[in-house]
């Protein structure tokens, strides 16, 4: 959701190009969209010119993926908690290229974050064992999980990776906005990140991170005029479409300085764990991370489901068109480790009276399942 100076900021680029749609092109948008990549380099820690503005997270990974060049034997590592999107996209590159193949890491969490480190670095061990000639080419590792979510220890991560002479994409589809990004520090090989989810711009704006030392490598979805320009050139203009929610980035940046970026993870993060912990309290379960440093704005609440494979739960969308339908509400459910999970998130217009509402919410509508006869 983002906030109506958000909003303004969108119109003013939306109308400025409709005012004169041959100048908005041809001489105004590649600096409009420099300055806003500017001012994202600032906030993330890094040079302008390895920062494209596009779409989203899938449109991000998508361009990286296939421009990379995968051989027979290579593998591909990925967390079995990835987004499923990115896992299709992944599963795509497995089956448009000979003997390309994908390694999956087993997380079920509740997990520490030595316990996930071991638990990546034994699966590249395991397959560095089998001497059989492949070579994990690339690791996928989100920061912040989906589903469940989880914060990772994405530095431990992205170092153990490539001490292995593994490239690292980061998945950081939910981090800007909710935990600090200094890219100098972390040192990926590749990072997406949505801008419209927790930094407040606009649906349809994302930053994607691609040091100079690939860029050769890393052509857009869209192939344009600009083609092997420069990276900067080839992903600032993605043919005729409406470039205002990623310019809305700006307002978004503009908004969090007006109540400073550590004000606003913070009450996020503590309304998330203290949510959590009292939703879990009115429905008689547990949250999913006991180490709260797992926790960013989002917390995993269990429901107390009896039957998990309740028939009606075999519908997919159930529960979520219920919520919907007769509350007007949502909070992500899906299952993992033999239970039923609530995804919550935490936002600066909620309050801890939100979390009780939405507890009593679920706790309705679970006991009315659990006391059908199945």
């Amino acid at each position: 959701t983002f906030t109506r100076s958000v909003q303004e900021n969108m119109m003013k680029w939306h109308n400025k190009a409709e005012e004169n749609p041959d100048r908005w092109v041809r001489l105004d948008l590649k600096p409009a969209l420099t300055k806003v990549r500017t001012q994202l380099a600032e906030f993330m820690s890094c040079d302008k010119d390895e920062l494209a503005l596009v779409q989203n997270t899938t449109t991000g990974i998508s361009a990286v993926l296939r421009s990379l060049e995968f051989v027979p034997g290579d593998k591909i590592l990925q967390l079995s908690t990835l987004y499923e999107s990115v896992d299709n996209t992944v599963r795509y590159i497995c089956d448009t290229h000979k003997d390309v193949q994908v390694v999956e890491v087993p997380i079920v969490m509740p997990l520490t974050d030595q316990e996930i480190v071991f638990q990546v670095e034994k699966t590249i061990q395991d397959h560095l064992a089998k001497k059989d000639g492949s070579r994990i080419r690339l690791a996928m590792i989100d920061w912040i999980s989906s589903v469940p979510a989880v914060v990772h220890p994405i530095k431990a991560l992205v170092d153990m990776l490539k001490s292995y002479g593994i490239l690292v994409f980061v998945d950081a589809a939910h981090v800007i906005g909710q935990a600090p990004i200094d890219l100098t520090y972390l040192n990926p090989d590749f990072l997406i990140t949505n801008c419209h989810k927790w930094l407040y711009s606009v649906r349809g704006s994302a930053v994607l991170f691609v040091p100079k030392r690939f860029q050769s490598l890393i052509h857009p979805p869209a192939i344009q005029n600009d083609y092997k320009s420069s990276f900067e050139s080839e992903f600032s203009w993605n043919g005729t479409m409406d470039y205002s929610s990623i310019l809305s980035i700006e307002g978004a940046l503009e908004f969090r300085k007006q109540y400073g970026e550590d004000a606003i993870i913070h009450y996020c993060h503590r309304l998330a764990v203290e949510g959590g912990e009292r939703m879990a309290e009115i429905l008689g379960t547990n949250v999913l991370t006991p180490h709260e440093h797992q926790v960013g704005n989002m917390v995993n609440v269990r429901l107390p489901i009896k039957n998990i494979n309740h028939p009606k739960l075999e519908t997919r969308d159930y529960l979520t068109r219920l919520l919907l339908d007769k509350y007007n509400l949502f909070t992500p459910n899906f299952k993992h480790g033999g239970y039923f999970w609530a995804r919550v998130s935490s936002q600066i217009y909620l309050e801890l009276s939100d979390f009780e509402h939405l507890g009593r919410v679920w706790k309705e509508v679970i006991d009315e399942l659990n006391a059908e006869d199945v």
